[in-house]
């Protein structure tokens, strides 16, 4: 009779002789493929957060650039997209649509203007897309390609 030594873990039973060292081999790794890319997909990516402007509003902004900065020139095209997309590495897109609408109806007459003027939250909002705008400009040589293509 063959009689094997085990070892009660819990409610189950392992046999000792089962019980050896084993090298993970790559089908060990493989099996955790699916685990590691849920638990990747679930962290949150700065990246990809800081980049979620749609396409539509880039485009906005960058026309709109484009318009105060000289017109619809290539040199003009490039700038302006550099420094939204430099405004995108550093605040969220519901920021930035909020902090626009600030700066866009702030000077707005009267009462209706007051609430785009006078909460704390407009004008630091407003001012941090300001900077931001400022800082990606000089980046981005806007105001030079302007005066160099002129």
């Amino acid at each position: 009779m063959n009689c094997k030594l085990t070892r009660r873990i819990g409610s189950a039973s392992i046999r000792t002789s089962d019980y050896k060292k084993k090298s993970v081999g790559f089908g060990d790794i493989v099996k955790f493929v699916p685990v590691i890319l849920t638990l990747c997909a679930l962290l949150p990516s700065s990246a990809a957060d800081a980049n979620d402007f749609p396409t539509q509003a880039r485009v906005e902004f960058v026309l709109r650039c484009m318009d105060s900065n000289g017109g619809q020139k290539y040199e003009i095209l490039y700038s302006c997209t550099c420094v939204i997309d430099k405004i995108a590495d550093q605040i969220a897109y519901d920021e930035f649509v909020e902090a626009e609408v600030f700066a866009q109806l702030q000077s707005t007459a009267g009462e209706r203007g007051g609430v785009f003027r006078d909460p704390e939250r407009a004008s630091l909002l407003v001012k941090k897309l300001s900077d931001l705008t400022k800082v990606a400009e000089q980046s981005c040589f806007v105001g030079s390609v302007k005066n160099t293509t002129e």
